[in-house]
């Protein structure tokens, strides 16, 4: 008797064994860690002799794709810098002391290589070693590198492993065999219990905050575990976070700079496309994708046989349908947010909830035929690009490909082989990739995170456009990037034609000390939720009440220092997944004060007379919308 027939015979009453069962059949043999807590149902199906429990090995570590390493026989030597550098890391290693450390240098400076001798030190030393890295695509390469280097002694860590997969890999940590581990923010709590360096690679990286359930930000427990081990902790980037720097600044960290490429390789030159220009050079009406300048780039780079990269931070098609009678976009029904076309599927949907409808005939406003897809994804380009290039091995790779599994590993190797010529992304290739063969890097759109309701807007459009214009020119061929934008003189877009990350820095601190933001101010954000707006933004005037009332301790004293608080008003996005959200920010120079305030709004959230509002109250944003 199949599992379809017990379900519907003998376990019709017993709902839990015939899931079990059900999927049991479907999937085959599975580690009984994987079905969580259902050893209850699991006993009573193997009583009645429908299933089978035995013993075999947990699934093995995930494969590590060697693939990808650069497969060198011996470690590279070190240039003076990436010497001073390993030297103040391993010193604290075998101390042991907990210690802080931030090493910025230059994108091709070596940072990976002074990451790997300090993991060297620390496994001489007889300690384990932790790898952060910020985005799940980055473990590939990384894990290549460390294999290459060190052997099997390898965990990954990240939310797509299997369910055995990641049992076996704590294992292996728990029981010393595997000395290092690598993966995402998650990785922290990782049970190393002779941990002796934590390493965490692009620190400034957004990503490294948890935004779900459990809010933290990956860093400040980075540094909590690194004093609880008493082992060195490393920050590394090419574009350090503004707090990160001031920090290294006042002496809270210790500066590691890496100025230079190794080997003496130069930054790629960098040409920046005045988009206004160049778009009054075309007949109206023309939609302008790439510039003469990036097509004449790509041709160029193609004909010489290199590797090109077109940085597109927007996925779908098309970024919305247009309605040029009544000027109505497709929205979201659940999400104040216009849905984007996918091609490939044809359906519009909405990046935040998933829900998709099928693109309307006419519009869904006032039936006018007259509509229009506007805007660019990494779709789109793709179309573009085979347009003009139809000779050229096009890969694609963002949130839509990379779901896929295996997707990721395959375009990344398909780059580091030489077998694709031209690369379409996302920030999944912006950041910390190396490939020897990519000679262009070209940005479609670099205005888009540029004016984001965020105060750190300027600063991710910087750090974004530093971080893909050094994928370029890693080889022994000197690299090219062509910025295309509609504000070339931007103090966060033209630094990064000289590379010059103290120019932006110098300009953003004073940005931020005018307006009391960090690292000059504290700010605490809170937002609001709840499926009526009225009684949403009742529940929002009184905690914007409450919270100027906690603040208001040490006022009418002389007290000179700034305490704010703004608001509330509707968030960025006003509505979310059915739920309409108002927020508040409580902002000042005096953070103890600023902290009071939050702490009195994170009491009344767990009031019972809010009903259905839901109160998130974050002292450490990173998201604003």
């Amino acid at each position: 008797m199949d599992a379809a027939a017990l379900a519907a015979g003998p376990l019709a009453r017993a709902r839990k064994q015939a899931a079990l069962l059900a999927r049991i059949a479907a999937e085959g043999p599975i580690a009984v860690e994987a079905l969580g807590g259902a050893s209850e149902p699991l006993r009573q199906l193997a009583a009645r002799g429908w299933i089978e429990l035995f013993d075999q090995p947990l699934d093995a570590a995930p494969a590590i794709p060697l693939g990808l390493a650069d497969g060198e026989a011996a470690p590279p030597p070190l240039s003076p810098e990436q010497e001073s550098a390993l030297g103040a890391i391993a010193a604290a290693v075998h101390a042991p002391r907990s210690e802080r450390f931030l090493l910025h240098g230059v994108t091709g400076s070596g940072k990976t290589e002074v990451y790997l001798r300090a993991i060297a030190e620390t496994l001489a030393a007889g300690r384990q070693a932790l790898v952060l890295v910020p985005e799940i695509t980055l473990t590939h390469q990384l894990v290549a590198r460390l294999a290459a280097r060190f052997g099997e002694r390898v965990a990954v860590l990240h939310s797509q492993l299997r369910p055995g997969e990641r049992i076996a890999e704590w294992r292996s940590l728990l029981g010393g065999r595997t000395r290092i581990a690598v993966g995402a923010r998650s990785a922290l709590f990782a049970p190393l219990d002779e941990l002796g360096l934590i390493v965490m690679d692009e620190e400034h990286e957004p990503s490294y905050k948890n935004e779900e359930g459990f809010r933290y930000h990956a860093r400040d427990l980075a540094v909590r575990r690194a004093e609880l081990a008493r082992c060195p902790l490393v920050l590394g980037s090419a574009t350090p976070a503004l707090e990160s720097r001031f920090a290294a600044e006042r002496g809270e960290l210790r500066l590691l700079a890496l100025p230079h490429r190794i080997g003496g390789r130069p930054l790629p030159a960098v040409e920046i496309v005045d988009l206004e220009k160049e778009r009054a050079t075309l007949p109206r009406g023309r939609r302008l994708v790439l510039s003469r300048a990036l097509h004449r780039a790509v041709q160029d780079t193609l004909a010489d046989g290199g590797q090109a990269i077109l940085f597109l931070n927007r996925r779908g098609f098309s970024t919305r349908i247009f309605c040029f009678d009544c000027g109505h976009a497709e929205r979201c029904k659940h999400c104040d947010i216009s849905l984007v076309f996918h091609a490939a599927e044809h359906k519009l949907r909405c990046h935040y909830c998933q829900y998709e409808i099928d693109p309307p005939e006419t519009c869904s406003k006032c039936g006018a035929p007259d509509t229009a897809l506007l805007g660019i994804g990494t779709e789109r380009l793709v179309e573009e690009v085979r347009r003009r290039f139809p000779d050229a091995r096009i890969e694609r790779l963002d949130r839509d490909t990379a779901s896929r599994r295996g997707e990721t590993e395959r375009v990344l190797a398909a780059l580091a082989g030489g077998t694709v010529d031209i690369v379409i992304g996302t920030q999944m290739i912006a950041k910390g990739h190396h490939f020897p063969g990519v000679r262009l890097v070209g940005v479609v759109s670099a205005d888009q995170s540029l004016h984001f309701p965020d105060f750190r807007a300027a600063e991710r459009t910087f750090q974004l456009l530093t971080q893909v214009a050094g994928r370029a020119g890693r080889g022994g061929a000197p690299g090219r990037v062509v910025i295309q934008t509609f504000v070339p003189d931007h103090y966060a877009i033209r630094p990064v034609r000289e590379h010059d990350y103290e120019r932006f820095y110098r300009a953003e601190l004073e940005h931020r000390r005018a307006l009391g933001y960090p690292p000059f101010g504290r700010i605490v954000h809170v937002v609001a939720s709840g499926p009526e707006e009225t009684a949403t933004a009742l529940v929002a005037e009184r905690l914007a009440e409450r919270a100027r009332d906690a603040g208001r301790t040490g006022d009418g004293d002389g007290d000179p220092r700034r305490f704010d608080v703004l608001g509330p008003g509707p968030s960025p996005i006003a509505r979310l997944r059915d739920r309409f959200r108002f927020q508040i920010l409580i902002k000042g120079d005096d953070a103890p004060r600023v902290l009071e305030a939050g702490r009195a709004l994170a009491v009344l959230a767990h009031g019972r007379d809010l009903g259905d509002v839901r109160i998130q109250v974050d002292p450490n944003p990173v998201n604003m919308l």
